[in-house]
């Protein structure tokens, strides 16, 4: 009795097991296609992203081929510059409608950009007096298109340091530690003051950016601090011949004409590399000087003598000085100086060249209590002053760093300093994404 109970039990559980199995098939199945309908909607969508990735890339690309081409030719205010179909970059005039004609890219695997640029206008900005273009570039990827339009600037003429601004910084600045700023201090990024940092000045940080203060730092009463409706901009360095044609022969050299040193003073013609250690002192009065590496050490000092006219000097790039260790850049460290007697910041006017490719400062620390006269431009460096380092004329650099007890003193006369001699540069420091299609009759409505 007990085999034949077992047997009918088994006999109802086999008869069950067909549907089961039928509805589990229906259900994995089920399972299967929503899997796979959700693989399709994230591969289209991936694909969908990718493309649109690609047409902002493009467009992109279409803004620095139309910013590389103004930079070649430095086309007039009326004129444009436009690819031939033989490939040959040439000027041409801007259209009535204010735009320079349609020039087009095909960047192959279904993406090309298209762009115009308009005509140039001149204005006055952050103290500056800068030549402006707009650039509206469209990218194509697959069907799918986007646009962009970036306002791009040019600084022309005088003066190369932005007027009534003691520290120009293309980088944000972050300013603390009883620093002080006695003119203006202007930035294309966000500008931070902390512990005790004060400003005299007008206060700018760049175009939709912040200022933000700490703690007890200060801006002075009755200064603005608005941000800037257009950005800073710092051309790059021109050292005309001056890696070739200066005054380095003078350098400790004997007899009239030459530039007197004492102590521990080692130049290197050949490499352009001066050091100066241990209360040694060199003093300049040439017009020109070049270099790839200047250091002072332990109380040395570098003299600027009473000259007519301005003496340069240049510190040139990176890549002219071999790559190695500290070229391209300035260090003043342990109590050293430097003087200039005649107490004019356009008597001493040190430019840094800077890499886009390597890193480069100008680094002022711990100097002396004395002011160092001088107006610094380095467009692709950093310039640091750190502890008790008084800088009177104007520091314009890609990142201004102050710490602890350091200050810059605005000289106005720093604004005689042209930048004639510089090529119009156009920068692209921020760009607008805009509607696929203009929802107007102007060429960038919808920007």
């Amino acid at each position: 009795m007990k085999r034949a109970g077992a047997r009918a039990a088994w006999k109802d559980e086999r008869g069950i097991a067909l549907p089961v199995a039928l509805m589990m098939m229906v259900l994995v199945s089920g399972l299967a296609v929503v899997s796979a309908r959700a693989a399709v909607g994230t591969q289209h969508q991936t694909l969908r992203d990718s493309n649109a990735k690609r047409a902002i890339q493009a467009a992109a690309a279409g803004v620095e081929a139309a910013t590389y081409q103004m930079n070649l030719l430095q086309p007039p205010a009326t004129q444009c510059v436009i690819r031939t179909a033989a490939g040959v970059l040439m000027l041409s005039p801007v259209g009535t409608d204010g735009w320079c004609a349609t020039q087009t890219e095909d960047l192959g695997d279904g993406t090309d950009y298209t762009f115009r640029v308009s005509s140039a206008t001149v204005t006055a900005g952050n103290g500056q007096n800068l030549v402006q273009r707009r650039i509206l570039s469209v990218g194509r990827k697959n069907g799918f298109k986007r646009r962009v339009l970036v306002t791009t600037s040019a600084s022309v003429q005088a003066p190369l340091f932005a007027a009534n601004y003691a520290a120009v910084s293309l980088d944000s600045i972050d300013f603390g530690n009883n620093t002080e700023v006695l003119g203006g201090v202007g930035s294309n990024g966000n500008i931070a003051l902390r512990n005790s940092a004060e400003v005299c000045g007008a206060a700018t940080p760049g175009v939709g950016k912040t200022l933000t203060l700490n703690n007890s730092a200060s801006v002075c009463s009755g200064y603005p601090t608005s941000a800037a409706t257009v950005p800073f901009n710092l051309p790059p360095v021109d050292q005309k011949d001056a890696p070739t044609a200066n005054d380095n022969a003078r350098i400790c050299a004997v007899g009239p004409g030459s530039d007197p040193c004492t102590g521990n003073v080692s130049w290197n013609a050949t490499t352009r590399v001066l050091d100066l250690s241990n209360t040694a002192t060199l003093t300049l009065s040439g017009d020109t000087y070049s270099f790839c590496r200047i250091q002072l050490r332990n109380s040395a000092r570098l003299q600027i003598a009473t000259v007519p006219g301005p003496l340069r000097i240049y510190i040139d790039s990176p890549e002219h000085c071999g790559n190695g260790a500290g070229a391209g850049s300035v260090s003043l460290q342990q109590n050293t100086d430097i003087t200039n007697l005649n107490a004019d910041p356009i008597k001493l006017q040190l430019y840094a060249a800077g890499s886009p490719n390597k890193a480069t400062s100008v680094q002022f620390a711990n100097s002396s209590s004395a002011d160092t006269i001088m107006a610094v431009y380095a467009p692709s460096s950093t310039v640091s002053l750190e502890n008790n380092v008084h800088v009177v004329g104007a520091v314009a650099a890609k990142k201004v760093v102050m710490q602890n007890f350091t200050s810059i003193t605005y000289d106005s006369r720093v604004e005689d300093i042209t930048g004639s001699d510089f090529a119009r540069i156009y920068q692209n420091p921020a760009w607008q994404e805009c509607t696929n299609d203009a929802t107007g009759v102007a060429l960038d409505s919808g920007c």
